[in-house]
């Protein structure tokens, strides 16, 4: 919860991010935003940095590019990942590999002119300034419609992919 006073209270499952003690220092103040997965949460900061515990919290690679200039930030519901748009219109990827945390095979297109991130269970999408979009995660295959997203994108609604549950889902 984001308290009036700019500080979170957490509670839950200690391992997805009800236990919040390990960054409690860094909540205590100056946070406007709260963000999710399924395994964790991050904290938007009024100075631009972003705050991250529970799975997915392994910020190691890329905690100098979320000191600062953060403005938004979308997790995947899926997987333990979040994407992170900078003020200069880069995005930050972490976590999960498989689920969108591993930008490289578009990172030179996410280094400049992202408008928005989007987000679905297990990937992400960038809409850039010039109405184009960026795809990757699990299920970014957008080879067949390819043309038709190049240009003139406004807006994205995602959607979440059903799957099977998997036999940890069953026991949670």
């Amino acid at each position: 919860a984001l308290k009036s006073d700019g500080s979170v209270v957490t509670w839950g499952s200690v391992n997805d991010g009800g236990d919040s003690s390990s960054v409690s220092a860094q909540l205590a103040s100056g946070v406007v935003k709260l963000f999710t997965n399924n395994r964790g949460f991050a904290a938007l900061k009024l100075d631009g940095s972003v705050v991250v515990w529970g799975t997915g919290s392994d910020t190691s690679s890329v905690a100098s590019q979320l000191s600062s200039g953060v403005v938004d930030v979308v997790g995947a519901s899926y997987g333990g990942s979040y994407a992170a748009l900078k003020s200069n219109g880069s995005v930050v990827t972490w976590g999960s590999a498989n689920f969108g945390g591993d930008s490289t095979s578009v990172s030179a297109q996410l280094s400049s002119g992202v408008e928005k991130l989007f987000t679905n269970t297990r990937g992400f999408v960038a809409l850039k300034v010039n109405g184009s979009l960026v795809v990757w995660g699990t299920g970014s295959d957008i080879s067949s419609v390819a043309s038709e997203l190049s240009s003139g994108v406004v807006d994205v609604v995602g959607c979440l992919l059903y799957t099977s549950p998997s036999p940890r889902d069953a026991h949670e």
